[in-house]
């Protein structure tokens, strides 16, 4: 899952989410577990001026020192502690003594303080009174006493408030808070930084290819590599920079070969009217050539346009086909039909081999077109002497008809490219008829075969001849 780039994104968004809600909840925990030690260090300090001031008072009480001189080191505790002292009379439980001087403490019960069990526990053994003291206004004060310091029936108690919701949150869960938004923003930027790069790196090393591919350099390819997705983009930038090249280069020879073909019908053309007019064909024989040149070079031409539109429309999609149920073997049976006059005058055999009723479905036209465009290759490739053969036979969901011969063959290197346009083979073009081939038809086989949902191939061995296999889906048997 990690191979791909939604699950590398998904992982990064789950491992920040934990972190951060790991984080809060050991501040949680934190937060639990200081929740009653919070007052801790309050009290331990209300404790320790308990400590310190406690000589003194004894030394005050045991001599018999007055009220007033009692009130004023209180007074003075007070003021250098910051703190509030209260002095409880243990017999009626009163408060007669605040050196807040606040008279309406005066006379208050100091009953119910409540003690944090832990603490309790820990400090049991040392006699302590501390803990929470709730006055009746509402107020919250942290007292301590040490009920072995009572200066007769006063016991002096220690106070001070006890912090607010809000300042124990800013002081204990706050800033916990922030460290962990902070991590986590740290950690989200970094494994963002880490995705990113492993993304953008190779996005940024196919724009460049893309650059490098616009301005004509069609050799560039990108390594693939990163995430599954980009590897694929990477995969299908490499197949079309292939496509892109191999675009240009069939254009080029297009350009190359449209030029050729139409060079020589030009040049005859020009030069037979070019005589007529400068009155060079003066016998009527002469000008009956000239005529007829000019006749069959504007042909030639034609036909060399119209199937160039043929199979730009096969390319494209564009060209309309009527399918239906057609039998193969009756439209070889045409073909063969068609083309023995021709054979017959090139002294080649030509043989036909297909039963009836081997029906496919297809436009009738346009299958007699493919064995038409077969055989003529066929004839103009062997020599007098030989042998043509058209076959027809069922095997499993398709019907195959084949046209092969004993002409000159292909070399196995040449194979992949007898479908291109304008290919030829340079070796035989000088036999028989060859030369008069525009180099489309097997170009426009191909479109058609595949406009049906079939399969073409060949098979040839050089001086034995060439075999074209055409499958095309069988028609379904009709009930």
């Amino acid at each position: 899952m990690m191979r791909t780039l939604r699950g590398r994104l998904l992982w990064s968004y789950i491992v920040v989410i934990l972190a951060a809600l790991l984080f809060i909840a050991v501040t949680l925990f934190g937060f639990a577990t200081v929740s009653d030690a919070r007052l801790l260090s309050p009290l331990e300090r209300l404790s320790a001026i308990s400590r310190t001031n406690q000589r003194e008072l004894i030394e005050l009480w045991g001599r018999g020192a007055g009220g007033e001189e009692l009130q004023g080191l209180l007074f003075s505790t007070a003021d250098q502690a910051d703190v509030r002292i209260l002095v409880v009379d243990t017999g009626a439980e009163e408060i007669v003594f605040d050196t807040a001087g606040n008279d309406d403490w005066i006379g208050d019960r100091l009953t119910g303080v409540q003690q944090p069990q832990s603490m309790a526990l820990t400090n049991a053994a040392r006699g302590s009174i501390f803990g929470t003291f709730i006055h009746s206004d509402g107020s919250r004060w942290l007292v301590f006493a040490e009920p072995n310091i009572a200066l007769g029936r006063a016991l002096i108690f220690y106070a001070q408030p006890e912090p607010t919701a809000g300042e124990f949150f800013r002081e204990f869960f706050l800033q916990p808070l922030i460290v962990a938004g902070v991590l986590a923003l740290l950690l989200a930027v970094l494994l963002a930084a880490v995705i990113s790069r492993s993304v953008s790196g190779p996005l940024r090393t196919m724009a460049s290819a893309a650059e490098a591919i616009a301005r004509g350099d069609y050799d560039q390819r990108v390594p693939q590599k990163g995430p599954e997705e980009v590897r694929r983009v990477a995969e299908s930038f490499n197949s079309m920079a292939a496509q892109v090249k191999s675009s240009q280069q069939a254009q080029r020879d297009f350009v190359a070969n449209v030029s050729h073909d139409l060079r020589t019908p030009l040049t005859a053309i020009s030069g037979w009217s070019q005589a007529l007019l400068d009155g060079a064909a003066e016998l009527p024989e002469d000008r009956q050539r000239a005529a007829e040149t000019i006749h069959d070079e504007a042909g030639r031409m034609a036909r060399l346009v119209n199937e160039l539109l043929e199979l730009a429309r096969l390319e494209s999609g564009q060209l309309q086909m009527t399918k239906r149920r057609v039998d193969l073997g009756a439209v070889l049976a045409d073909v063969h039909r068609s083309q023995l006059a021709r054979a017959r005058a090139r002294q080649i055999n030509l043989t036909l081999d297909a039963p009836a009723g081997l029906t496919v479905m297809g436009d009738p036209d346009r299958i007699v077109q493919i064995f038409t465009n077969l055989v003529d290759n066929a004839l103009a490739y062997t020599l007098p002497g030989g042998s043509v053969g058209l076959l027809a036979r069922v095997d499993g969901d398709w019907v195959e008809g084949s046209v092969a011969d004993t002409g000159s063959g292909i070399p196995n290197e040449e194979i992949p490219r007898v479908f291109e346009r304008f290919y030829r083979l340079e070796k035989s073009r000088a036999r028989g008829e060859t030369g008069r081939g525009s180099g489309l038809g097997l170009a426009i086989v191909r479109e058609l075969v595949a406009a049906h949902n079939g399969r073409i191939n060949v098979s040839s061995e050089v001086g034995r001849g060439s075999t074209f296999k055409v499958r095309l889906p069988k028609a379904p048997t009709v009930a």
